[in-house]
């Protein structure tokens, strides 16, 4: 990776992380420097749209990197396990930050702005989590109505109880939504047959 690619993918990750923290309005350009130790002049020369291109980058960088954690736990055969392991990847984000961090796609759909790059990046971003759960689903033999259902109650529900965790700043809320998604995907397997 050249000098200059690896100065934008770090600011991109910087911004990912910070935005978890701050949401989009939140993360300015001199935390991102500071947080990536890029060059001062180079944030500008790989995002000439401004911050909104760099919170799009982001909210894109956030929504991939959790693709491809589901990917990666969804490559075996048992859905159970890959939501198990889902939940603890989150505990581990939240605690990592001392509770601190939330979901950097979340942030890029609370962009306040009218029209917002974030805010379609995170649109995108969902759609493809649910999506990759449907498909999760009807691979375990759930019918289509009822996967597509799942998919969008396990991402609301998860990013919900992420707000939730954060306000708090206990894991409770994410322990408790996780144990009622638990035995509904239960339910919906054994169904399934």
């Amino acid at each position: 990776m050249n000098k200059r690619s690896d100065a934008r993918e770090k600011m991109v990750a910087s911004a990912m992380k910070l935005q978890r923290m701050h949401g989009v309005t939140g993360t300015a350009f001199s935390d991102v420097i500071k947080h990536s130790g890029a060059p001062r002049g180079s944030i500008y020369h790989h995002f000439p749209g401004g911050r909104s291109e760099l919170a799009a980058a982001a909210t894109e960088r956030g929504a991939d990197w959790i693709e491809e954690r589901l990917g990666d736990l969804l490559e075996g055969d048992d859905l159970l396990a890959a939501f198990d392991g889902f939940i603890e990847m989150w505990k581990e984000i939240v605690t990592e930050e001392d509770y601190l961090a939330g979901c950097a796609v979340a942030a890029g759909a609370l962009d306040p702005e009218s029209e917002s790059p974030a805010r379609d990046a995170a649109r995108v971003g969902f759609r493809h989590w649910e999506n990759t759960l449907t498909d999760a689903c009807l691979r375990a033999g759930i019918g289509r109505d009822r996967a597509e259902g799942l998919a969008m109650t396990m991402i609301a529900a998860i990013e919900g109880a992420l707000i939730l965790v954060r306000a708090e700043g206990d894991m409770r809320p994410l322990d408790v939504v996780a144990t009622s998604l638990r035995q509904l995907l239960s339910t919906e397997l054994a169904q399934a047959g």
